[in-house]
């Protein structure tokens, strides 16, 4: 009973911390991105904590009083009453069936157990960025074990998996916020909503894995794009998206070509606006330059894959381009498709989108849904890991990330295919 009650306060201090106050947040004076704005805001801060090493006493200090500010707009602005309504009470009831799962579950991935848990206890026990240049794999990004460690800390039993309920509490909210551009009523985005769900439910969810952060912040990147790609150009929003990219990029390092295909498939698609294209490109090229500021301060390894990529050699081209070596990657490249089904609905979407209505928005996702299949393709196609084990290991989950890149596409094809009528 005590975890239930732990588990139920977490989900509610995660509720109001996530939702800030409109007046604050200054968007698009639209409820469509109140909540995933506020999250990214959220995110944008404890990544700023994560660099300036404050003990994790004095980040649940600061997170407890955005707690109760927020909670007192959400009173006094009477926005509770959208946090009542029944389809956000379904979504809080999915938030916490899947948390007592992993309550009850308590297996970590490979890669959660070895690096990603590790580089959270090293927050956890009073550590900061700067020391995990002794522990394995210095070249993995730190913010998705950062965030397990701080909502670990401000839980009331602070046991490891509170940390990873934050996971889950944001990536269902993304597939929440998004939902709210298909043109359908309340109960039918609920139905949506859970298939949904049941559709993404896998063991990357729940077991530590970072995909589910990157799935969970490409959503929405979609949810920013989806609601302003009129006006992709305004500053507020280059801003919204280069914060969000940001953030991604402090949690896995191929996120980082992910994010770079998303502009450019947005820029390719906008050539006549010069000089709006210019300041997106110098803000991403920021944030690029920071990131590589930062790592170097706190010495920290700058390789996409250490002992993988910086091992290329050129005279190597015709092993890399083996017609055996690319029908491998290849085959699993479709198993991976069956193992995350929502990429056969986004492949199908994508296409009936193209063909059905071709206006810019498709196109730009159209594009963007290509260019990154083939980065997949080439990330192993130039792996100098062992081809079978690489795949077999990882592509899944890369996979998985490709999906919330392109999750937008589903909104737009359920949309074209008056997905009212069906409902009716």
């Amino acid at each position: 009973m005590i975890e239930i009650f732990a588990i139920i306060s977490q989900i509610f201090f995660i509720t109001v911390l996530c939702y800030f106050p409109k007046k604050i947040v200054g968007i698009f004076d639209k409820k469509n991105t109140t909540f995933p704005i506020s999250i990214i805001y959220l995110s944008f801060l404890l990544l700023f904590l994560s660099f300036i090493s404050l003990p994790l006493r004095n980040v649940e200090i600061i997170l407890v009083a955005i707690f109760l500010i927020n909670l007192f707009f959400l009173i006094k602005e009477k926005d509770y009453k959208y946090l009542i309504k029944y389809r956000f009470i379904v979504f809080l009831t999915i938030v916490f069936v899947l948390s007592l799962n992993i309550a009850v579950d308590l297996k970590l991935g490979w890669d959660a157990q070895n690096y990603w848990l590790m580089k959270s206890l090293n927050f956890y026990n009073g550590g900061n960025i700067i020391d995990l240049q002794d522990f394995p794999r210095p070249d993995y990004p730190h913010f998705g074990s950062y965030l397990w460690a701080v909502f670990r800390s401000v839980s009331l039993l602070e046991h490891e998996y509170f940390g990873r309920i934050f996971y889950l509490y944001i990536f269902l909210a993304s597939i929440y916020s998004i939902l709210n551009y298909t043109e359908v009523s309340e109960l039918n985005k609920t139905i949506l909503f859970i298939l949904l769900v049941i559709i993404l439910n896998n063991n990357h969810l729940l077991n530590g894995y970072q995909e589910i952060l990157v799935f969970t912040y490409a959503i929405i990147i979609g949810c920013i794009f989806r609601d302003s790609y009129i006006r992709i150009f305004e500053l507020r929003s280059i801003i919204n998206l280069c914060i969000c990219f940001f953030i991604i990029f402090w949690i896995k390092n191929e996120a980082v070509i992910f994010s770079f295909i998303f502009l450019i498939s947005i820029i390719l698609f906008n050539l006549k606006y010069k000089r709006k294209i210019l300041i997106f490109s110098l803000f991403f090229a920021f944030i690029i330059l920071l990131k590589i500021f930062l790592i170097k301060i706190y010495g920290l390894d700058s390789n996409l894959q250490s002992g993988n990529y910086e091992n290329f050699e050129i005279k190597n081209l015709s092993y890399y381009f083996s017609f055996d070596r690319i029908i491998i990657i290849l085959k699993y490249l479709m198993i991976s498709f069956v193992k995350v089904p929502i990429l056969i609905i986004l492949t199908t979407g994508v296409i009936v989108n193209y063909l059905i209505k071709p206006n810019k928005f498709n196109k730009i996702m159209f594009l963007n849904f290509i260019l990154c299949l083939v980065f997949v393709i080439m990330a192993y196609i130039f792996t100098n890991f062992p081809i079978k084990f690489h795949l077999t290991t990882s592509i899944d989950r890369i996979a998985f990330e490709l999906a919330g890149f392109n999750f937008v596409i589903l909104i737009t094809f359920l949309n074209n295919l008056k997905i009212k009528k069906l409902f009716k």
